[in-house]
Parts: C-alpha cells; structure tokens; sequence
C-alpha cells in the first residue's frame, strides 16, 4: 500500500531528509561494503526516443531530446561497461505517429527502452503497446494521471515529472496558507488543464479555502483579454491559472498585466506558464509572480547550479526549463540504474529504477511509488532577478509529494476522471 500524500512545508533550501541513511555509493570496493561490486557487463542498452520535434510543440519536443542529450555528452555514454545508444523519433504531437514509430523503434530497430513521448494522449497511446510487447517505457515530461493510476503497468515509469493534479496540489495548499479564503481558477480546456485545476482546487478546498468559480479556454487561444476580465469579476483572493507551455504562458501575462491587475489581483500560476520560455518573452515584468511546480530553477544546490551552467554553455546561455530538466533527470536515472546493476532490461530496468533513491537529482530527492510514480519536491517559485538572470526562486518547499492528494490510492482511482464536471 502507497501511503497517503505526506506534505511538509519547509524553507526554500534543500529538501534532502538528514534522518534517512545515504543511498549505496555505486562501485565502491568489497572492503568498504563487504558485498561484490556490480560486474562490468558489457553491451549496449538501446534506447527509442520519441518526442514532437517539428509541428505545435516542437520547441518543448526539442528541449526533451536536448536535456536527455546533455547528460550523455556531459558524462559519456558508456555506465560500467554499458554503452547507450539513443535513435530519435519524432512524432509531431500525434498519437497515431506515435504508435507507428513505437512499433518501428520495437519491432524494426528492436530498442531496450523506449524513451517519451511527451504529450498526455500520446503517451497513454504509446504506454499501452509498449507494456503490451514488454518493453519498458520512461516518461521524462507526460502528465496524465493515468499514466501511473488506472493504466500504471511493470514496464511504465513516469520518470521526470508529475501527474497534472499531483503537481498542483501544493499550490493550492499554499494559497490556503497564506490566509486566501476564496479562489478561482483558469485552465485548458482538455485532460492537463482539467487535472492540474483539480489539483489546485483540491488543495486549497481541504485546507479550508473555497473556488468559487472556473473558467476553460480552448486550445489555440491567444487573446486572453475576455478571461482575464473574468477572473477580475469573480474577486476571488488569489487567481490560479495553468497553460501547458508555449505561448499561452505570454499571452496570459500580457493581457493580466495589461489591465493592471499584477498589483491588485494576488496571482498563481502553474509549472509551464511561467517556465523560461516565459520569462525571456516578458522580461523584468514578471519579477514577484508566483508558481508551483516540481522544478526551480533557481534552486540553490550544486547540482542545479552545474546543470544550468552546463546547459547555458550548449544553448547561448540560455536557462534550462523543465521540458530540459526532465529528459536530464531520465537520462541520469537510467545511468545510475546502469552503475549500480549494470545492464538491465525489461521489467527489470523499471523495478531497478522504481527501488532507487535518487538523492542528487536536480528535482530534488526521489523515490518512487508502487505504481512507478516519482514521490519528490514540488516548489513554490518566485520569478527573482538573481546575477542578471531571471529565476523561478523556491520560496517554500513541500517534500515528498506523492500523486494521491490526501487520499489512499484505492479511493482515488475509483473516482471519475477529471473534467469540467468533476474537480474532486
């Protein structure tokens, strides 16, 4: 049995327990442990890299690819003996494309692995026939709650991020925290949007908070204007708002900063509408806006701080957002599973992942739950001006945030699914 979703409110520095005993240290010597080291196993882990590379999404599809590419040139692609070979596929966002090059990457190019891909629908697509032909399946950014609920298999992992709702429960959490009696909420109208409102309602409902109102936008909405005016009328005391990335995020904020309300209306945003993409469109107007997500970063940790400098030197000084910080994390923990057993497949290569602590990840310290979903941070972010650069600052740290928002897994997969109808 997964236990409940344990939520601790800290300060923004690191998340890591000093209570719980330091993962094994990879290689160390038979003095030192008085067990064998892993064997040198040589072979080759071959890994199918699905993403939408061209098409509507191809900038967050690139940025997947881009960070699992940067481990490996960071730190060689040979683990104890194994070498990773990566053949990419682009699926332009389309489950049906997804499916065929994950049956050519299976079947024709026969991968170990399948890596992606990274839209909801195309992921659920392709985790079910992956799991169907036993081969496992690693997502570095997919969000749809089923992935690892209803539809949770041996061979899939949700290896980079968080469900929709799961990421979004803290915020909620906070708002209530920070004493806001009402809410109201703006979010896509389809599965991300639906979950990640849920998650946010749900959070700030049961720490005493009420929504009392919710507005959807479709896909493709630029014009903001009519939304924003809308929440302004609701006068709730915080607004929370979700996009999934791209250029909504923008155009959200240049219509709520247009009306003036950055002063006025207390405002929380989720993960993709304030990521970097964001924040170089918008410059120091989005300085103090707030947001909630599993990656910051401006984090202070080493290993935030060797990631960002290690990306800006590849990518012209650019700042990594989590689409990059996802395929990373992915990639270092296929390594790390590498190092420590060598080479493993199948089943076996999820479980290796599914039993690790990471405790250096770049996210912050992860284990996982039975159902193969990361437990890990989730940050309250502040947009601060840190050496000249814009940073997505934690402010308040919640560990340990698991995917089932206060409930035992049982009672909350016999619930509908979300939608405009059903928030929780």
């Amino acid at each position: 049995m997964v236990a409940a979703l344990a939520l601790t409110a800290c300060a923004p520095a690191s998340s890591e327990d000093p209570t719980e005993p330091p993962a094994e240290t990879a290689g160390a010597s038979d003095d030192e442990t008085g067990d064998e080291a892993p064997a040198q196993a040589e072979g080759t882990l071959k890994v199918g890299y699905i993403s939408p590379i061209t098409g509507n999404f191809a900038v967050a599809g690139q940025e997947m690819v881009d960070g699992w590419n940067l481990y490996w040139e960071i730190n060689g692609n040979e683990v104890n003996g194994v070498t990773v070979e990566t053949i990419v596929e682009d699926d332009a966002g389309n489950p049906e494309i997804s499916l065929t090059k994950a049956r050519k990457l299976v079947e024709s190019d026969q991968v170990d692995v399948v890596v992606g891909p990274l839209l909801a629908n195309t992921a659920l697509a392709v985790a079910e026939y992956t799991s169907s032909v036993g081969v496992p399946n690693l997502h570095p950014v997919a969000a749809a709650d089923d992935l690892t609920q209803r539809a949770a298999n041996d061979f899939t992992v949700r290896s980079g991020s968080m469900s929709g709702s799961q990421a979004n429960y803290p915020g909620g959490v906070w708002a209530a925290d920070q004493g806001h009696e009402t809410a109201v909420t703006l979010c896509p109208d389809y599965a991300f949007g639906w979950e990640s409102c849920a998650g946010f309602k749900q959070g700030f409902e049961q720490n005493g908070g009420e929504v009392t109102a919710q507005f959807w936008y479709p896909n493709g909405t630029s014009d903001f204007s009519t939304y924003v005016s809308q929440l302004q009328s609701a006068g709730a005391d915080i607004a929370y708002v979700a996009t999934a990335g791209g250029a909504p995020g923008p155009d959200f904020m240049r219509s709520f900063l247009g009306l003036g309300l950055k002063d006025t209306q207390p405002l929380l945003m989720n993960c993709c509408s304030m990521d970097q993409a964001t924040l170089r469109a918008m410059g120091t107007e989005v300085l103090g806006i707030h947001s909630v997500s599993n990656w910051a970063e401006g984090r202070d940790a080493p290993e935030v701080a060797e990631f960002n400098a290690a990306y800006a030197e590849r990518y012209d000084g650019k700042i990594p957002s989590l689409n990059v910080a996802g395929g990373y994390v992915t990639a270092s923990q296929v390594a790390q599973v590498l190092a420590e057993n060598g080479l493993v497949t199948g089943d076996e290569l999820v479980a290796a992942i599914s039993a690790t602590t990471f405790e250096d990840s770049i996210l912050g310290k992860t284990v996982f739950d039975e159902y193969n979903n990361p437990v890990s941070p989730v940050y309250i972010r502040e947009v601060q001006e840190v050496d000249g650069q814009l940073l997505n600052v934690p402010i308040e740290t919640f560990d340990a945030v698991d995917q089932w928002l206060g409930m035992d897994p049982e009672e909350a997969m016999a619930r509908p699914n979300y939608s405009q109808q059903f928030q929780g």
